[in-house]
């Protein structure tokens, strides 16, 4: 987990380009790999590898590339701009998504892995070089975490005591060694799957401002001139091209066109360091659209300029059978995938002490009824058409990875279940009026009574905000809807644009000398949280007392201790301890997880295993004949 950059700044960004995802069907595919993934549609029979072609792939519907430089500025931190482009042509120090899971992909990072020795962690780099001839080394290290520290509020991954703030110093030992002290005690896993992660290797030759050569690489002094001169070159797309500075590349592919369409084309980088396989495509061209019937309707459409990568909208998709990840393909000579992002989905509770519902949403029996109304199965079975995993708490269900407790491995906690719902509210002193408005009858804290700070006769009233755009969100809310009802729960669903949802939740509920109505009381903005770039769920940046992404302002501590011990050691049971534990205290309502793509793929194209970061890596994909 991460980003949260003063607040809302970051988590909306963060909650942006992971609602992008689900809602206009993201394409991301393939971590290294060549062995076709199972899907339906056309046989996967062993034929011959070729080498050479070019691969047109479909961009999201109404998503473009628009910002080269991967020191992303805040207004520029989404997956289109890193996956579809940043990571194509700059590779970072450490690059997570290998075998289908969302772990350290060695074979394609930069760097070897990290070795600690106390506070100090040292860094090797590998023998990579950049495209003008000049070898990636401990300066370009240098240059970004130097420019991290000069400019960390324009980092669009920036958290509060983060990186760069929990490091004490920074220095190249040699051209191919760095090494930092950290300060603060973190786990050796935290550190490099959270803090390192974030860190791209820059070419000497972007050290420079307008005026000509500049000396951020060794003088933080001048990396905010030198920042100010990038991020105004970065925002130009038809600029890119022709660029000096964009042109430099350490990745395996190089940015050779760009059309007033918004569509790029990449050639392979014939000086990339890194590993290539003995067959792979040459060519690699991104093509936009303005819908997903749009792009939908080319896939179909086929012809002799087909496209070989594109996405399945959920409303066309068919049902997968019984034990089958999906169903019949609908579109002939393609191979169909579904894509799961590594995150968690959820609707954050306003616990702020002035939102009127407050006191009911801190009792746990509410939360736990509440959760028992949200049919999960219900849903992928319906709105998203067999599509989609059931969420058991607040660590990532799928892929499955070390991470998934043994307790959460057993299945949902809480499935539907509208007779204990209803049990918890009667014996927590509701007066239960099905199909109207159940109320309090029994006021205070003890056994049998509806809880601390809960007045006679206060209704069940819940106000939910949701981002339109997502069909399946708004079917499931009126699904939930109808289920509370039964116990007399009254929803109320609002439906806002995804600005104004995050306006509105982060815009606070006043302060305790200064009052302001609160105007949420639960928020859907349809896909929750995505792990990607910080690849270790451990909770801090989501659920820990005063997190700047705790949007619902969730206070518990003995949730905070476990939270701590995920950070301060790398044990796998201490993140199932927190897990197992939070999966019972609900700090949110927990909702199934949609795939972010349907992905289809010609059939005679190899693009390998899929990715859960959504990295893509075209240079692996070929075709076979």
């Amino acid at each position: 987990m991460r980003r949260a950059l003063q607040r809302h700044e970051i988590s909306g960004r963060r909650l942006r380009a992971r609602l992008t995802a689900a809602c206009v069907g993201l394409l991301a595919l393939a971590a290294s790999g060549c062995a076709a993934t199972a899907g339906a549609g056309v046989g996967t029979t062993s034929q011959t590898p070729v080498s050479g072609g070019v691969v047109t792939y479909a961009l999201p519907a109404n998503a473009v590339p628009n910002y080269i430089f991967p020191f992303t500025s805040s207004q520029y931190f989404t997956q289109v701009n890193d996956n579809n482009l940043q990571l194509l042509l700059y590779r970072p120090l450490y690059l997570y998504g290998n075998g289908g899971l969302p772990y350290l992909n060695t074979k394609l990072s930069v760097a070897n892995p990290p070795i600690y020795h106390g506070q100090v962690v040292t860094i090797t780099l590998k023998h990579y070089r950049w495209s003008n001839g000049e070898a990636v080394n401990s300066g370009d290290v240098l240059f970004w975490m130097h420019m991290m520290q000069a400019n960390i509020k324009d980092w669009g991954a920036f958290v509060a005591g983060g990186i760069p703030d929990d490091v004490e110093n920074v220095r190249a030992v040699s051209s191919t060694e760095i090494q930092m002290t950290i300060k603060g005690q973190y786990s050796r896993t935290w550190f490099t799957d959270n803090e390192l992660s974030q860190i791209t290797p820059m070419p000497k030759a972007w050290d420079r401002t307008a005026a000509g050569q500049s000396d951020c690489t060794d003088n933080a002094n001048d990396c905010v001139a030198v920042f100010s001169y990038l991020n105004s070159q970065a925002a130009t797309p038809t600029s890119w091209v022709g660029s000096s500075l964009w042109k430099v590349v350490d990745g395996p592919w190089r940015l050779t066109g760009y059309s007033a369409q918004g569509e790029l084309t990449f050639r392979l980088n014939s000086n990339y360091s890194g590993p290539l396989p003995l067959n792979h495509i040459s060519e690699f061209q991104e093509v936009p659209f303005t819908s997903e019937e749009a792009e939908y309707n080319v896939l179909q459409a086929g012809g002799t300029a087909p496209l070989d990568v594109g996405y399945l909208p959920t409303v066309d998709a068919p049902v997968p059978p019984p034990g089958s990840a999906v169903g019949q393909n609908p579109v002939s000579g393609y191979h169909l995938q579904a894509l799961y992002e590594w995150g968690l989905n959820y609707m954050p509770y306003n616990f702020y002490p002035q939102d009127a519902q407050s006191a009911v949403f801190r009792q746990l029996y509410f939360r736990r009824a509440l959760q028992l109304l949200m049919n999960q199965a219900a849903i992928i079975e319906g709105p998203l058409h067999g599509y989609g995993k059931v969420s058991t708490g607040l660590v990532g269900d799928y892929p499955v990875t070390k991470y998934l407790s043994p307790t959460g491995r057993k299945g949902d906690p809480f499935p539907y279940n509208p007779i204990q719902a209803l049990h918890l509210l009667v014996t927590h002193g509701w007066q239960v009026n099905p199909a109207a408005i159940s109320t309090c009858h029994f006021p205070g804290s003890g056994s049998g009574e509806c809880g601390q700070g809960i007045r006679s006769g206060t209704p069940l009233t819940v106000k939910i905000i949701y981002a339109t755009g997502s069909a399946w969100v708004e079917s499931a809310l009126l699904q939930l809807k109808s289920n509370a009802s039964d116990v007399g729960i009254n929803i109320t669903l609002t439906p806002v644009t995804f600005d104004a949802l995050l306006g509105t939740v982060f815009g606070g509920c006043g302060t305790a000398t200064t009052y302001k109505s609160c105007p949420w009381q639960i928020a859907d903005w349809g896909q929750g949280w995505s792990y990607v770039p910080d690849y270790l769920p451990t909770g801090d940046e989501l659920f820990q007392s005063g997190a700047a992404s705790n949007v619902g302002h969730f206070a518990n501590p003995r949730n905070d201790e476990l939270i701590a011990r995920t950070v301060q050691t790398s044990s796998l049971q201490a993140i199932w301890t927190w897990e197992d534990y939070a999966a019972q205290q609900l700090p949110v309502v927990l909702q199934p997880l949609a795939p972010s793509a349907l992905v289809e793929s010609i059939g005679t194209l190899r693009i390998g295993p899929q990715s859960p970061t959504l990295n893509i890596t075209p240079e692996d994909w070929y075709y076979v004949k």
